[in-house]
């Protein structure tokens, strides 16, 4: 009887003649004996792979990684069969292990965008051609397929105008490297419409003027609007045609879209709505570990809206509690109005020791490096970035009880009058890993960005055009998305 070692010799010898089948029949037959040796069911799974069985091979791989001791080459050959199965994503699953093993390079990385780009996802193809060249420094080759896929992709517009762009930058950082983008920042009506012509997916930063110009002329594209807190209190959404909006984008407070629904009664029918929240990048806003201080920061417009009277009346009895604590506001003072208010009050309440103004600031990471505590006594927001970054910093946020800010916080650092003010920056409790680690799980900048660029991806597949069907069309593919 042959023994076990000469049986696995023997179906290696079959298998570098070409006769599978006796290859695999002994292969098997050791296996039997020998379940547990990594090394035989990657030879079997190659050589099925060879045959073009790429399901039974994938097995076979499968069954070699769960072994406790399996050749390295085994993860290659298992995402190299699920991409001849067709299974792109199966394969990468295994991306960071080929990293970690050396079994990555950009052969293998456009093969799987390859893999993506035939089963109709150019997003996701596009995700691992950028992941690869993250991963592989040197692969400079890289950068060429990248910049010859963008022109074949979706081309972006987003439209700004006198709003601002400042809770876009990261948005179109990431766009810009996927997608070819214009920015339409202010100019002629003529000139928005030629834009949105050029574009396949038109973005309305604002729920404002342009949006309004935007969908009132004839519909050339996807639109998408997306809603922040101010404009959605002004009548700006009943200036809206909506049967020509694919969808709304809010940024996580629901009282923000029963402010839209007092303007627009059927909004939620007019219009697929999806909640995609405000996002923090971690690498701008470096954690510091802090501990209880008397430094508060406030950061913001002066304006009725960020209610400086509450403001100055915690502040006042914060100072009957101790004297020590203080003050420092980074923000433009924009009204007349608030200015005289802002002074006299400041006078009048005896704080003229207790609050530093610090006008604008550049660099906000830097002003808030003193500070332990950031209070914000806003009748309403939106998805408040300060807040979130502030929190991202270490600091402890103490935050009045806004409609909407439960939902968006939680319950902890919440206040509704200056009793309560006082207690939330006086209590002992203070723990900075904690607030950065809120921010982190609830709104990472990689999570807005994800959810965005699937819209993208969704829109891209789903091109409009004349004959699409106005309000079906645009739902399609959207349930998965929509809050």
């Amino acid at each position: 009887m042959i023994n076990a070692d000469d049986l696995y010799q023997q179906a290696l010898n079959e298998a570098r003649t070409n006769r599978t089948a006796a290859a695999l029949e002994h292969l098997d037959a050791y296996l039997k004996e020998r379940p547990h040796h990594g090394a035989a069911w990657n030879d079997a799974g190659a050589v099925l792979y060879a045959e073009g069985r790429f399901d039974e091979a994938i097995q076979y791989f499968r069954r070699a990684v769960e072994t406790d001791v399996c050749p390295v080459q085994v993860y290659r050959n298992l995402a190299k069969a699920y991409l001849a199965a067709g299974q792109p994503w199966q394969a990468m699953r295994w991306f960071d292990t080929l990293r970690s093993e050396g079994l990555l390079d950009e052969a293998l990385v456009q093969h799987i965008a390859d893999g993506f780009i035939a089963a109709d996802e150019p997003a996701s193809a596009m995700d691992v051609l950028h992941r690869g060249r993250r991963a592989l420094p040197e692969a400079r080759q890289l950068d060429a397929q990248i910049a010859a896929f963008r022109t074949k992709r979706a081309k972006i517009a987003f439209f700004v105008g006198g709003d601002g762009a400042n809770f876009l930058n990261d948005i179109i950082e990431f766009t810009r490297r996927r997608y070819e983008v214009r920015i339409f920042e202010g100019g002629s009506e003529k000139q928005l419409m030629e834009l949105m012509q050029w574009s396949d997916i038109s973005w309305f930063e604002w729920c404002t003027n342009l949006a309004q110009i935007g969908t009132s002329l004839p519909k050339v594209c996807r639109t998408i609007i997306r809603l922040h807190r101010y404009e959605a209190y002004d009548p700006w959404p009943a200036q809206i045609n909506w049967d020509h909006v694919d969808v709304l984008v809010t940024v996580g407070n629901e009282w923000v879209l029963k402010a839209a629904e007092h303007w627009v009664k059927d909004l939620r029918s007019r219009v697929p709505i999806v909640c995609i929240p405000n996002g923090v990048n971690p690498e701008t806003h470096p954690y510091t570990s802090r501990r209880p201080g008397r430094n508060i920061a406030f950061i913001g417009a002066l304006r009725m809206v960020k209610n400086p009277m509450l403001l100055f009346q915690c502040m006042a009895a914060l100072k009957k509690k101790d004297p020590h604590y203080r003050l420092f506001i980074a923000g433009q003072v924009k009204e007349l109005l608030m200015q005289h208010v802002y002074e006299h009050t400041r006078s009048a309440m005896g704080l003229e020791d207790v609050i530093v103004y610090d006008g604008f600031q550049d660099d906000i990471p830097h002003w808030l490096a003193d500070k332990q505590y950031l209070v914000s006594t806003s009748v309403i927001e939106g998805c408040p970035m300060g807040i979130l970054e502030a929190m991202a910093a270490g600091i402890k946020p103490v935050i009045f009880n806004f409609p909407g800010a439960e939902e968006l916080f939680g319950r902890d650092y919440l206040f509704t009058t200056p009793e309560e003010f006082c207690r939330r920056i006086c209590e002992p409790h203070y723990d900075s890993q904690a607030y950065r680690a809120f921010v982190e799980r609830r709104y990472p900048l990689s999570a807005q960005l994800l959810r965005i660029n699937e819209l993208f991806a969704m829109f891209e597949k789903n091109p409009w055009t004349e004959k699409s069907a106005q309000h079906t069309a645009k739902c399609s593919g959207l349930a998965a998305l929509t809050v």
